[in-house]
């Protein structure tokens, strides 16, 4: 080995090579001693990567990081002689970049959406010729199964090529390697467009052919001082994200002219609100010729069954039962039910009124609360809240006093009178605005058992009582008070002059007055044929009674003496006649004798009905019927029932939140949503209004993406219509009388290749895949951590 390096002088020459082989020996032997020495005097193991690091990913250090088959000594090379699993590796990836499931298919998409795009660019393959550079790198570089076996991140995002190098770059070859569709660029044998860039009709039904044509120059004619768009750009602006053209909101663009749709003025025929609550009409001769006793009901009502009650009813699955069950009757028309049916009528009946006592003697949230149409969820307050327009309680109040007077002792069991008679419709109704509701003083509708009651009456419920320890006047019983003057028994009166002299002068006829709310006071002042009336209404039995009820109670009062009546008519004046003890009054000497309980309540006349009374939105009440006006656009009310049932109204169907539904997006509905709101079916479930806008979130899922913000710049004077041709001929409304969103008509033409290629071509510009085209359809986020707070 020496004498290898350093030979002697007696050996014999070498030749030329032997030297270079020992001088490639010899630096073989200094590198791999410097290798070996540096391998184990370096601190990191970063001189095994094979390049350095993006910027990105600088700050790593150890390979076991990314690499599953690497560990991280100074050996660790050894193990990535042996090929490891790339879909482990990826895996690291995706600990920092949230991807979906679906990762590690083509494009991050699902199984379906793949196999629709495989299926639609088979077809055009089919007469799309395929270059030879694209053939040539298909034989060199075979790649029809790399899909089977899922595509890792590194078969696209290749690293240790450099700080500056970007790792979301993707060459068009690589794109070129997978896609059936074989092209060299875009002005090149690129396939044409299929309808872009609609995917879907509208979300809002606009007919743009008809506004211009139409609707536009009435409106000029009839009011030039309403807004008319000047140009596209007056409703659509770029979002900030500058890819979504943006309708701008309804109080910009649309209210001058629609406003009045939604509130309901301009509406010729049918109610303005929506009927929420109602007592439904029923046969009642039928109901009682049947022996189905339903309690007190009205007999002029001619309401229906509102869709809302239903729902309402059909929280429990006895009142869903009597709801499919009543749902194909009229309940006006009771002739040839069954006894079943009739049975199903009573019971709904009980339910109504159930439903009616519910919402008065508790809370909203206790009957709309548990809902459950479908969701198995208990519903939040503010949906509930929603859902009845905070209704007030004395809205339900009101209408319950006026059309199940004896409501409550009819549901607690209480005494019911044996006829009774419900009272007649009050032609002043309650009204509210979508807050408050003031309910008008009722009128007295006392019954002949709760006749006012007579002056002796009224003085004992009125007398003060004396407290323990305090001395109070307590002054006796009148006998009788006539036109002001209290008539007392001789003794009883000289022991109120010597208590209270003001009681023997009638000083105290203003007290007892006043302590009556000022009725008799109010009654005097009332014009002479309305004071008689009062007088003529009153009973003659009411003094009789008022003085056999004072018997009763005080043997001392209504058995003077001699002695006693003669002082009293002897005090008398000329007016005054007290009557003969036990002595029944007549008629007119009861009426003047017996004073007015209460005040009668004199209304306020007018001749504003009640829809026209709550014009701009809230609670109103009107016949049998309690409704609500829609305060404007974006109305919760309707929103948040068109929420709730949608998903759970399949077209069809005849389910109580179907029934909601389909009243609500019918053709006359109040608000006219869906005048604007396109339905669209939802597979195997429902249906939903679209009342969201198209947003960069509704865009999610498509591999092309478009931004509007650098286009706007040279499109000179034709602006918007350079690209969008508008085509009057598509049957545009057609399209939205059936619920699928993908079988459509635009109101546009559809762009060219040959328009975008007017720019995007070879010396012009850039015209790579990644130009229009996104690989990740869902995006790349990173996470935000979601650290807990630890517990002691």
């Amino acid at each position: 080995m020496w004498r290898f390096f350093w030979p002697q002088e007696s050996d014999s020459p070498k030749p030329p090579s032997f030297r270079r082989d020992r001088l490639a020996l010899l630096v073989a032997l200094v590198t791999a001693a410097s290798t070996f020495t540096a391998f184990f005097l370096s601190k990191g193991t970063q001189f095994l990567m094979p390049g350095p690091m993006t910027s990105a990913h600088a700050s790593i250090e150890n390979c076991s990081s990314c690499h599953s088959k690497s560990g991280d000594g100074k050996l660790s090379w050894i193990h990535g002689l042996v090929a490891g699993n790339p879909i482990a590796d990826s895996k690291a990836c995706i600990t920092c970049h949230k991807m979906p499931e679906t990762a590690f298919f083509p494009h991050g998409a699902s199984a379906d959406v793949l196999l629709a795009s495989t299926k639609r660019l088979t077809k055009i393959a089919a007469t799309t010729p395929e270059p030879l550079s694209a053939r040539a790198q298909n034989a060199a570089f075979p790649a029809h199964d790399v899909v089977s076996r899922g595509l890792t991140c590194a078969t696209c995002h290749q690293e240790h090529k450099g700080a500056n190098f970007k790792l979301g770059k993707i060459s068009n070859e690589q794109c070129r390697s997978c896609h059936v569709v074989k092209f060299d660029s875009f002005d090149g044998h690129h396939p044409q467009f299929e309808n872009y860039p609609f995917d879907r009709r509208t979300r809002i039904v606009y007919d743009h052919a008809s506004h211009f044509d139409k609707h536009f120059p009435e409106v000029a004619k009839k009011d030039a001082a309403k807004r008319i768009p000047d140009s596209c750009s007056t409703c659509h602006d770029s979002q900030k994200d500058r890819r979504v053209m943006a309708v701008a909101p309804f109080e910009k663009t649309c209210t001058g002219c629609h406003l009045d749709q939604i509130t309901g003025k301009e509406r010729a025929t049918g109610p303005k609100g929506i009927a929420f609550l109602a007592l439904p009409g029923l046969d009642l001769p039928t109901l009682k010729q049947k022996n189905a006793a339903i309690g007190e009901w009205p007999e002029a009502s001619e309401a229906g069954l509102t869709p809302f009650m239903k729902v309402m009813i059909s929280r429990t699955e006895k009142g869903r039962a009597l709801i499919n069950t009543v749902d194909k009757l009229n309940l006006q028309d009771l002739a040839n039910a069954s006894d079943d049916q009739i049975t199903a009528v009573k019971e709904l009946a009980w339910e109504i009124k159930r439903l009616l006592y519910a919402l008065i003697s508790g809370k909203a949230s206790d009957v709309l609360g548990d809902l459950n149409i479908g969701s198995g969820g208990k519903l939040s307050a503010s949906l509930v809240a929603d859902l009845t327009a905070s209704i007030p309680r004395d809205v339900v109040v009101g209408a319950q006093q006026q059309w199940l007077p004896n409501l409550a002792s009819e549901i607690t069991g209480g005494p019911v009178p044996a006829n009774p008679q419900p009272v007649a419709n009050d032609p002043e109704p309650s009204n509210s605005s979508a807050a408050t509701t003031e309910e008008p003083a009722a009128a007295d509708t006392t019954t002949p058992s709760e006749e006012p009651q007579s002056s002796a009456e009224t003085e004992e419920k009125e007398a003060p009582t004396e407290n323990a320890g305090s001395a109070k006047y307590d002054p006796p019983a009148c006998l009788m008070r006539v036109l002001g003057q209290c008539l007392m028994p001789a003794g009883q009166e000289k022991k109120a002059e010597g208590a209270n002299p003001e009681a023997a002068t009638g000083k105290d006829d203003s007290a007892n007055a006043k302590s009556n709310g000022g009725k008799e006071k109010r009654a005097g002042n009332l014009p002479e044929p309305m004071r008689a009336g009062l007088q003529d209404a009153r009973p003659a039995e009411t003094s009789q009674a008022a003085s056999e009820k004072a018997a009763s109670q005080s043997d001392e009062l209504l058995r003077p003496t001699e002695e006693e009546l003669r002082e009293i008519k002897s005090r008398g004046n000329d007016r005054v006649r007290a009557p003969e003890p036990r002595a029944i009054p007549s008629q007119s000497q009861a009426a003047s004798a017996s004073p007015a309980k209460t005040a009668p309540v004199i209304s306020i006349e007018s001749n504003i009905d009640p829809e026209s009374w709550a014009e701009y939105g809230g609670w109103y009440r009107q016949d049998y019927a309690i409704f609500y006006r829609p305060v404007g656009h974006k109305d919760k009310f309707i929103y948040s029932w068109l929420f709730l049932t949608g998903p759970q109204a399949p077209k069809g169907d005849r389910s109580p939140a179907a029934a909601v539904f389909d009243f609500l997006t019918s053709k006359d509905a109040q608000g006219s949503c869906t005048k604007c709101h396109s339905v669209d079916d939802i597979q195997g479930k429902g249906r939903v209004v679209n009342f969201s806008p198209a947003s960069t979130e509704t865009k999610q899922g498509r591999f092309t993406t478009f931004i509007h913000e650098p286009h706007l710049g040279v499109v000179q004077n034709r602006g918007c219509l350079t690209c969008h041709s508008l085509d009057k001929s598509r049957p545009y409304l057609k399209s939205y009388e059936q619920g699928n969103p993908h079988n459509f008509a635009s109101n546009f033409g559809a762009v060219s290749k040959d328009l975008c290629q007017s720019c995007h071509a070879t010396k012009k510009v850039r015209q790579d895949c990644l130009t229009c085209h996104k690989y990740h359809v869902n995006g790349v986020i990173t996470p935000i951590m979601q650290t807990k707070i630890p517990t002691q």
